[in-house]
């Protein structure tokens, strides 16, 4: 934990002039539902919720320079997302799971519609037992693609789907990881 808020602080202060006002590009929330095939009992069903924190990450990448011009010029959305969230397991037993997922965003804004990619990790722990996994913190690898709809200027609503594996990493067998495949939907505010 003190190393996710050290990166976060360098994140957030890397450079002279990157403030806090410049890095935060979007706060939202989602919610959505999920599903995964277990092999000894029913589905792993999920409906999560949780915070979105977007950062621009154009201006850290435009101070790295190459012979006095930026390396690299972004047109579009770039973000580095926090998603701490919270999910209601309802299948095959009702039990939780929390965590918070850390990703890079791209997408690029063509009238009201923003569509994006993304992908990223994070970490979780599930109060749910399964025969995939021997612990309950985990890992996740995720990734997926959807759109932004802008109703207002700087408000959007959001809808994405996203694969999710999660798994222990080797940290203790059986480690075979599950699969979710989720529907998101979103409310998000751009700074």
């Amino acid at each position: 934990m003190k190393k996710l808020i050290l990166f976060l602080f360098i994140f957030m202060y890397a450079g002279k002039n990157f403030s806090y006002s410049e890095g935060l590009k979007e706060q939202g929330i989602f919610i959505g539902v999920g599903r995964a095939a277990l092999e000894k009992k029913q589905d792993y069903r999920i409906a999560p919720v949780g915070l979105r924190l977007g950062f621009d990450l154009k201006p850290v990448i435009e101070k790295i320079k190459f012979r006095k011009e930026p390396l690299l010029k972004v047109k579009g959305l770039l973000e580095f997302v926090l998603e701490p969230y919270l999910a209601y397991i309802y299948s095959p037993q009702d039990n939780f799971e929390c965590g918070c997922g850390l990703l890079f965003k791209y997408g690029y804004r063509m009238g009201k519609f923003l569509p994006f990619i993304d992908a990223g990790s994070g970490f979780q722990y599930t109060t749910q037992h399964t025969n995939e996994e021997a612990t309950q913190w985990c890992f996740q690898v995720q990734g997926g693609a959807g759109f932004y709809y802008f109703f207002k200027k700087n408000e959007a609503i959001s809808f994405e789907y996203r694969f999710r594996h999660f798994s222990n990493a080797s940290t203790k067998e059986p480690n075979k990881g599950i699969d979710t495949h989720n529907l998101l939907v979103g409310l998000s505010c751009f700074f």
